[in-house]
């Protein structure tokens, strides 16, 4: 027997500090809830599951986002649709304002009301606004009105002011007599017309145009082989599409002329009048009849004006729909674009019957280019909601992964704290019965 050494009580002493230990990790385990609390209780489990962690908060901030798209084109589409309103009343003014029973008066006070609306379409992009961003100016159009875009000639049969062919632009110098009273204008002989040569007439941009004689604005008049007129606007500029289909005369072709367009195109001063088969175009200010007037005057020209338009296009409106630096978890959102300008209904007019007629086309081609961005706010919309369904299924399964591996299983845990907690009393006890064992010596000292 031995007393510097009691190895029952060293072996006892060891496996109650290993019972110990592990029943601190079990604690640990059974009071935080988390099978790795550190990175020694399963480095790789740690590793694969932070990176889970981070994926799942990712994925549901990027649900948030999502939301917050959907917010955005919901109040886009709202305003859209009330938009759409004042164009359907616009269309419907114009229609009442075609109708041959009314006055120039009754016209007039319709054209109010017209323009009132047209303001506000153009101030309502201004208006509105998610978060400080404004989500109707997705594009502008700035016409440069000084130096259109011609387009296109006139046949050489078209004679101007009693001479040749128009073939280049010119100024409005000649006097012209109407009822009485002199004005500075020109005038276009299609006296030379006939069923040959009309066809000419339906080239590409083949027309002619006029400008205003204070402005810089261009009316342009093109011809189609239709029985339809239309009207369009390039900037500030002003195109009448003529359906000349069943023309064989001169005089047919000015008639369909006066027909579509009236006497005064866009309510400027250059004015129309129909002789025949001549046109004179001429500037309605008789104070400007007088050859020895330096004011500058109106000008003629082969060809179709458009304008030149320069479109500033606003950032796409980027919407983060995932946890990754990916292009392919970025949604981009084109904001819509809304103005007279690009509706092309700035130079809408309802003072005559024609072209009030040219503004029901005008406000219908409108009212079909703000349904065009409408459904695609609207399919942006769907698209994000699809995408906050697919994140947050991703969410539920990826937690439902991250959970298999960090969390503890308690049923299993507890049975293994409970199995060590007697481990711990036997071994407590064990230890107490080999420090007895040095007991014995003392028998042989007596």
């Amino acid at each position: 027997m031995v007393i510097s050494h009691n190895l029952l009580a060293m072996n006892a002493n060891r496996q109650l500090n290993l019972i110990n230990n592990r029943k601190n990790k079990i604690t640990e385990k059974l009071s935080s809830g988390y099978r790795i609390n550190r990175s020694a209780d399963d480095a790789a489990g740690l590793a694969i599951s932070e990176k889970m962690r981070r994926q799942i908060r990712g994925l549901t901030q990027a649900s948030l986002n999502c939301q917050d798209g959907v917010s955005l084109c919901q109040v886009a589409d709202g305003a859209l649709a009330e938009i759409h309103d004042m164009l359907d009343r616009c269309s419907e003014l114009s229609i009442k304002a075609a109708n041959g029973t009314l006055t120039s008066e009754d016209r007039n006070y319709i054209g109010l009301e017209i323009n009132q609306i047209k303001e506000e379409i153009d101030a309502i992009k201004e208006k509105v606004t998610f978060n400080g961003i404004e989500v109707l100016k997705g594009k502008e159009a700035v016409a440069d009105t000084t130096t259109p875009t011609i387009k296109g000639g006139l046949p050489a049969w078209v004679t101007v002011d009693g001479g040749g062919s128009l073939s280049s632009q010119k100024t409005m110098t000649q006097t012209i007599n109407i009822g009485g009273t002199d004005y500075r204008g020109s005038t276009f002989d299609f006296s030379a017309l006939n069923t040959s040569n009309v066809s000419e007439l339906t080239q590409s941009n083949s027309g002619f145009y006029t400008t205003c004689c204070t402005c810089s604005n261009h009316y342009s008049f093109t011809f189609t082989d239709t029985s339809s007129n239309n009207f369009k606007q390039s900037g500030d500029h002003y195109i009448f599409e003529i359906g000349i289909n069943g023309v064989t005369t001169g005089n047919d072709l000015v008639s369909r002329i006066e027909s579509a367009v009236g006497n005064n195109p866009a309510g400027h001063y250059t004015q129309l009048e129909f002789a025949g088969d001549k046109l004179h175009v001429y500037d309605n200010r008789t104070s400007m009849a007088s050859a020895s007037v330096s004011s500058p005057y109106g000008q003629i020209g082969p060809g179709v004006a458009y304008g030149k338009e320069s479109i500033a296009v606003a950032p796409d409106i980027i919407i983060q729909a995932g946890s990754e630096n990916d292009e392919n978890q970025q949604i981009k959102i084109k904001l819509p674009g809304i103005s007279c300008s690009l509706l092309n209904i700035s130079a809408t007019s309802v003072s005559s019957e024609s072209l009030a007629r040219n503004a029901i086309a005008a406000f219908k081609n409108a009212k079909s280019y703000v349904s065009l961005e409408r459904s695609r706010m609207g399919a942006y919309q769907n698209r994000l909601e699809h995408t906050i369904n697919n994140l947050n299924n991703v969410v539920e399964n990826t937690t439902a992964a991250e959970s298999q591996i960090r969390d503890t299983d308690m049923a299993k845990f507890m049975v293994e704290y409970a199995r060590d907690n007697i481990l711990q009393n036997a071994a407590q006890a064990m230890l107490a019965q080999a420090n007895q064992n040095p007991q014995g010596i003392l028998s042989l000292l007596q």
